[in-house]
């Protein structure tokens, strides 16, 4: 059955690509006279301003393009003349006439800004090195964050009117997870990304679902090539010590390209938590006062190494190893108060390891394997003195071991009359084991050794069509199977994106997308975790998987200022919260499934500059929240909140000889809502100074984080029902860092005149 699949994809293909048929685009340039022009410059775009093609004019002021859309923009450009641009259709472009340029102003000098963004099907595309030219980021994490919409909460990266976000390396999928692809990022340098692509709805040929960014990173370019890299380092001064540094080396040629990356961390945290609550058992009510303090301790090495062959022009074949280890992390918790004394410690040996074989070819088809492979081994040493003075100690060893294997095939074929079909296939297979052994007798009901298999089988298809000037649209629908131990699910994840563009001032998106988040192993094997002599962790063996229903409307006026709605849908969702038991004096952390979460998000970016030495963006959301769980143990809820949220980056230039920056960037949230808590204000300033020398690529850093310690601070409260408690936690951020990197190599070679598609976001 499988040998007849795949063979009718394949006729189907060979068919499809036999309709498609060569065409030529021609026409002539002008002046005023009717005399031709020699040597302009024809660049021909999508209406969605995609680069198809360019050419020059010959003597005759004829010129020829190799490809033609059915509706096109076409752009004519020449020292002497005015740029005129003009749409059409059809193979016969007719004359164009220039009107020469006036030179009478004389000392007067016309400066404009380059779009922020430009749209390309169903993707917002960013040119890196130009949003991030005045940016003071060292690496390619902080370069996300400098999208507009793009923020960090809770050391998770957030796009403005979307629930979730993925973040996805050279457009391939890949089974490491969303905090070991953040670990890369981090340890990358900023000037290894060449362009973002944001998408609100992401096509299945990513294999992601809901909100994406794709990071591309430089590749080798006609005339570019050859050996060059960056070294950085870093000395982060929080409560103690830390730093970080590292080597980066890329060579790029015609023929294939190698990249190497090295990355040491030495990594210090500090957290607490104070909390407070009327805890009923039985009828009687107990006051609790507790308090933690902790500290964590780990140095991580991060390598890459990766290589990309190209057999010919579109035929390549990469592959890249990555890994990542943590030998002797620790962590040290202690907590006191009326209910407890404790000591809680961590000595953790944690890996991982990936590899990606993909390849891609000249008529569409992309296909690739990836595997993970995580190992955590943890040793806890637990000691406790209860209110009546009596002691109690153990030791608990944990470990948990992951293998993840995804291959996927995806084909794309070019049609007549710009339809464009998207098709493909996947596979991922998870094997999960976890176990976790107590050294006392009595505690060897809390013993656990679960394995967890899981298969996902998904199919799509789907297409992209412009049907005139204005109006495009991107479709596609999604069928998976999803088989994890007894539960088994078909599903249906269709994905819309509907685009609008009434002139290149104007643009409409309207999205639409659908995703299942499913909850992590080890929340799955039912694990029981002391925090302390009062606070448990537990796990849920029965806790289901949840889903989102995402669509948004994005509206951006002049390529730079956008506004957005989106409403986001979460049936079963589920979030970690805190319980007191009704039945012992413990409160348990683990995850339940409510009835629903919705989200409401209004979003608008706006970007303003100050003559040329203040760049400043402006983002701000409105969020209202609705939150119900009518059996969420014996404490209901059914909560309604609106939260203001906002972010201010400012950057100013001190100098330009002597290169010096300044840029401050400041974070409020009002008051919010997760679940049963209601959560306070909360607000972040950081600011940062850069001097860029050595022809820029030297350079020395000086940055002060959350300098008046307020994020990452939040103070919660509960009133539902019998659950009455404030807790305040913190994981303190407030530090110093100074930073330094210096960029070597590269060339470029001189060649003989071509077209100048510099400015055209190639």
């Amino acid at each position: 059955m499988k040998r007849y699949f795949l063979m009718s994809i394949l006729l189907l293909a060979g068919v499809l690509t036999s309709l498609s048929m060569a065409q030529t685009l021609s026409g002539k340039v002008t002046d005023s006279r009717e005399r031709p022009i020699d040597g302009a410059t024809v660049v021909l775009q999508r209406i969605d301003s995609t680069f198809v093609d360019a050419a020059v004019t010959d003597t005759a002021g004829f010129f020829s393009l190799n490809q033609v859309p059915e509706h096109y923009r076409l752009i004519f450009q020449h020292i002497l003349y005015d740029t005129v641009e003009k749409e059409g259709t059809g193979s016969d472009a007719g004359v164009t006439v220039l009107k020469e340029k006036d030179y009478a102003l004389g000392e007067v000098v016309v400066k404009a800004d380059r779009p922020l963004v430009k749209v390309e099907g169903s993707r917002l595309t960013y040119d890196m090195p130009q949003l991030t030219a005045n940016k003071l980021v060292t690496n390619a994490y902080e370069a996300i964050k400098e999208l507009p919409g793009v923020m960090e909460q809770n050391d998770v990266l957030t796009l403005a009117g979307t629930s979730s976000l993925s973040i996805i390396l050279n457009g391939k999928p890949s089974s490491m997870t969303y905090e070991q692809l953040t670990t890369l990022l981090k340890a990358m340098p900023a000037s290894r990304v060449e362009r973002a692509e944001v998408m609100y709805s992401a096509p299945p040929q990513y294999h992601v679902r809901g909100a994406a960014i794709n990071l591309v990173l430089k590749g080798y370019k006609e005339g570019e090539g050859g050996l060059q890299g960056e070294v950085n380092g870093s000395y982060v001064q929080l409560d103690e010590a830390g730093g970080n540094g590292g080597v980066t080396l890329a060579y790029t040629s015609p023929k294939f390209d190698v990249d190497f990356m090295y990355n040491l961390n030495d990594r210090y945290s500090r957290q607490s938590m104070e909390f407070d609550a009327l805890h009923t058992v039985a009828g009687e009510t107990h006051e609790i006062h507790l308090s933690d303090n902790g500290e964590g301790r780990g140095i991580s090495h991060l390598f890459r190494l990766g290589g990309a062959y190209k057999f010919s022009e579109g035929n390549q074949l990469d592959l890249n190893y990555t890994t990542n280890f943590t030998p002797n992390g620790t962590n040290d918790l202690r907590a006191w108060g009326n209910i407890s004394n404790s000591r809680n410690y961590h000595e953790s040996d944690e890996q991982m390891h990936n590899a990606a074989l993909s390849y891609t070819s000249d008529f569409g088809l992309k296909a690739g394997a990836d595997y993970t492979f995580y190992k955590n081994k943890d040793t806890q040493d637990f000691s406790d003195t209860g209110t009546d003075g009596q002691e109690s100690a153990f030791i608990s060893n944990s470990e948990q071991r992951i293998d993840r294997w995804k291959v996927y095939a995806d084909h794309s074929l070019t049609l007549p009359k710009d339809w464009t079909l998207n098709y493909g296939i996947s596979f991922t297979y998870v094997n999960d084991r976890n176990t976790q052994r107590y050294n006392l007798p009595e505690m060897s009901s809390d013993n656990t050794d679960s394995r967890i298999d899981e298969y996902t089988y998904n199919a799509y298809v789907g297409f992209d069509r412009s049907f005139n000037p204005r109006w495009s649209l991107s479709a596609s629908a999604a069928v998976e199977y999803y088989k994890m131990e007894d539960y088994e699910k078909w599903a249906v994840y269709p994905t819309m994106q509907l685009s609008y563009v009434p002139s290149p001032s104007h643009i409409l998106q309207l999205s639409f997308s659908s995703d299942k988040t499913y909850p992590d192993y080890w929340t799955l094997s039912g694990t029981v975790g002391y925090l302390n002599g009062y606070q448990q962790s537990v796990g849920n063996v029965y806790l289901k998987p949840y889903t989102d229903y995402s669509a948004a409307l994005t509206y951006i006026l002049k390529s730079k200022y956008i506004f957005q709605v989106s409403y986001d849908y979460q049936p079963d969702y589920f979030m970690q919260m805190v319980y007191l038991d009704s039945e012992r004096l413990r409160s348990v952390y683990n995850y339940q499934n409510w009835d629903y979460n919705n989200l409401l998000i209004l979003t608008a970016v706006i970007p303003f500059k100050v003559g040329e030495w203040w760049n400043s963006q402006l983002t701000l959301n409105a969020l209202f929240g609705h939150a119900k769980a009518s059996h969420y143990y014996d404490a209901p809820f059914d909560n309604r909140q609106w939260t203001g949220i906002g972010s201010w980056t400012n950057t100013f230039i001190l100098s330009q000889k002597p290169n010096i920056k300044f840029e401050v960037t400041a974070f409020g949230q009002t008051k919010a809502l997760q679940g049963s808590y209601r959560i306070q204000p909360i607000g972040s300033v950081n600011a940062t100074l850069r001097y860029t020398f050595a022809g820029d690529k030297a350079m020395i850093q000086l940055k002060g984080t959350d300098i008046f310690n307020g994020y990452n601070h939040f103070n919660m409260k509960v009133r539902n029902g019998a659950q009455h408690l404030d807790m305040g936690v913190a994981n303190y951020q407030r530090g110093i860092t100074l930073s330094f990197s210096y960029k070597f190599g590269g060339y470029t070679k001189k060649e003989s005149k071509d077209v100048d598609t510099s400015r055209f976001g190639l």
